[in-house]
This record gives structure tokens, sequence and C-alpha cells, in this order.
């Protein structure tokens, strides 16, 4: 079967304000809407389907936004030394804040609570992030450390992507060896698939019944590859501008993008054989 990479850009920065706005971080989901954080003339401003929200909960710069349903985001900073998690309702109140550890490279937020992945700094520092990978719940306790509580973890050095899953599931690719590795929440266990070369070093990841979709290994220049989980023949889709992520499987599209010319994309990979599950 041929597959197709479709674009659909969902949020532009005009031109008039394209040198005193700069998007920092945003989220999808087809039930809610775009969650954006906007750094404006040197403030920062968050926005919920175009809908300005005041942020006063923290004088640190925001990096980072999640939905986690129809009334209530993630939002986060990279303060290492403080509260830097922060669970915040529609209307811009704060509802809880916790310290998630130091160093984190991606968030993603399930039913199953919120998963925070970290760099080389944070699992060769101090504290949680030395895990690799937390799950904690919206309160911020530990649900989940992925070296100390899962049955058979695989050592991570960096975890470079991370996504969702079905039901609980997460997915991972880490540092050093790139296995895909899936990780199941309530059994505490993960399944490692072997994974070529050439898809090494990939920043963003997409798993989608039993095929996995992998964005810009290593010396790619932004390539994008599709595999059939558990084999070594990766397809080549296309070349895709800016800093992507894969998106939950819920979700029609497959990754959400931030390009350089200041757009939010959606990407969708029309694959009619996705979801023959392995």
């Amino acid at each position: 079967m041929s597959q197709t990479l479709t674009k659909e850009v969902i949020y532009t920065v005009s031109s008039q304000q394209e040198k005193s706005v700069e998007i920092v971080d945003a989220d999808w989901r087809d039930k809610y809407g775009l969650a954006v954080i906007l750094r404006r003339h040197k403030k920062t401003v968050v926005q919920l389907n175009g809908v300005e929200i005041a942020v006063s909960f923290t004088s640190c710069k925001l990096t980072k936004i999640r939905w986690i349903d129809d009334n209530r985001f993630l939002t986060a900073t990279y303060e290492n030394d403080r509260r830097n998690i922060f669970i915040v309702d529609s209307s811009g109140k704060l509802l809880y804040s916790f310290k998630g550890g130091e160093a984190f490279e991606e968030i993603v937020v399930g039913k199953e609570g919120i998963w925070i992945s970290y760099f080389d700094e944070g699992i060769f520092g101090n504290g949680i992030s030395t895990e690799g990978l937390v799950l904690f719940d919206m309160t911020g306790n530990i649900l989940l450390r992925y070296h100390s509580d899962l049955l058979n973890p695989n050592s991570i050095a960096d975890c470079y992507a991370l996504c969702k899953g079905r039901g609980t599931s997460v997915w991972i690719f880490p540092y050093t060896d790139f296995p895909l590795v899936e990780i199941n929440s309530k059994e505490r266990t993960s399944r490692t698939y072997p994974v070529p070369e050439l898809l090494h070093g990939a920043h963003a990841l997409c798993i989608r019944g039993k095929y996995a979709y992998f964005f810009d290994p290593y010396n790619s220049n932004q390539k994008m590859y599709q595999l059939k989980i558990g084999t070594q023949k990766p397809v080549l889709l296309g070349t895709v501008q800016g800093a992507l992520r894969g998106l939950d499987p819920s979700e029609t599209s497959h990754f959400i993008s931030i390009s350089l010319n200041q757009e939010i994309v959606l990407y969708q990979v029309m694959n009619g054989d996705e979801y023959q599950y392995i």
C-alpha cells in the first residue's frame, strides 16, 4: 500500500507580528482544539483556541503545554530548584503544582497520569529525574519509576522520544542502543523491539497500531520514516520542516509541528494498514 503524508496548518503568526511573537510550544486534541504558549514582547502568553489566558501563577518562562481535558491543561517551566509543573483550569486558576524533576525532555498526558522523560543531564543528575521516565498523578504523586519499579527495564541514558500508546501504555526510544520500548503502566512491564540503525537518533515518535513513525534520525535532515514494528525495513515518507512531536493514538493526525516560519502544523500519515494490530 502507498502511504501519503498530509499537512494542515492550524495556526500562523502574522507577518506583522513575526518579529515580536514566538511560538514556544503547542498541543492539539481533536476534542479540545489548540493550546499554545506564545512569547510576545518577552512576555509569556497562553492561548486556548484563540482565547488568551492569564498566567500569574509563576514568574518563570513557560516552556511546555499539554491538554488534560476540556477544562484543564498542564504547563511547565525548566526550573530545577522549585515547582515546575502546573495544573491549570481554563480560566487560568492554578489547581496543583509540583516538582517534576530536572532537565525534562518530553511530557505526555494520558488517563493514567503524567509521563515525564528526561535528558541525560537529568538522568545523570540528582533526584527523580535519574529514573529516566516517571509517571505522576495529576497532583504530583509518583505512580511509576522506570528504573526502580519496572520488572524488566532497559537502561535509559537519554530518552530521545516519548509518545502515548493504547490504553495506559507509552512508548520510548532511548539512547544508547535505541530499542523501541512499549511500557505497560498497569503491569509494570516493558516489551522491546529492535530498530534498524537508519532510525537511530530520531527525536519524535508516533505509534499507530502495528506501525511506528520516526522523525529526524541522525544525519537524516528531518526525514520521516515508517516502520512496521518488529521488522527491519523502514519506508521513507518524506522530509518535514520544524520541531515535531507524536500525538495520541486517538487523534486523527500523527504529529504536531512548530515550523521555523512560525506555523503550527498537523501531519497525518494515510496508512490503511495501521490498525491491524500486532
